[in-house]
C-alpha cells in the first residue's frame, strides 16, 4: 500500500507552510479514497480501516468519528499525483465530513512533487 500511496512519511507542519494555490474540486472525483484503507482501526497502526467502514458505521470507530466531527472544513485538503491519479496527502478527514454533510465541492491544494523535499521527512528520524 505504502509503494502506491506515497512511499515517504511527511511533517505536516512543513507541508501546511507551503505557498500553494487552492482550487476547487467535486467530491465526487474524490471518493475513491473512501474505498482505500488508509486509516488505521487502532491508533499507531496503518491502512486496516476503509473511511466508508466510518462514514456507514457511525459509533463503531469513535475516535475517527471524533476527528471527523472536529476537523475544519475550510481548510483545504492536500493532494499529490501517485502512481495513477492525484490522492490526498492531509484531509481525508474533512473529505469524510463533507460526503456526510452532503457538501459537493471541497478545496484543495495540488502540492508539486518538486516540493516533497520541503516536507518529508528524513526515513532516519523515525
Amino acid at each position: 500500500m505504502r509503494n502506491w500511496y506515497f512511499p515517504f512519511n511527511w511533517d505536516l507542519s512543513r507541508l501546511w507552510a507551503l505557498d500553494v494555490p487552492m482550487k476547487t474540486l467535486p467530491i465526487s472525483e474524490l471518493r475513491w479514497h473512501f474505498d482505500i484503507p488508509i486509516w488505521s482501526v487502532e491508533k499507531g497502526m496503518h491502512f486496516d480501516l476503509c473511511p466508508l467502514e466510518v462514514i456507514q458505521n457511525p459509533g463503531r470507530h469513535p475516535r475517527h468519528d471524533a476527528r471527523i466531527e472536529k476537523t475544519d472544513i475550510s481548510y483545504p485538503i492536500d493532494m499529490m499525483f501517485t502512481v495513477d491519479r492525484l490522492a490526498i496527502i492531509d484531509g481525508v478527514h474533512r473529505l469524510a465530513k463533507c460526503e456526510i454533510e452532503g457538501i459537493e465541492q471541497i478545496q484543495a491544494r495540488i502540492i508539486p512533487k518538486e516540493m516533497i523535499p520541503l516536507f518529508a521527512e528524513n526515513e532516519n528520524q523515525n
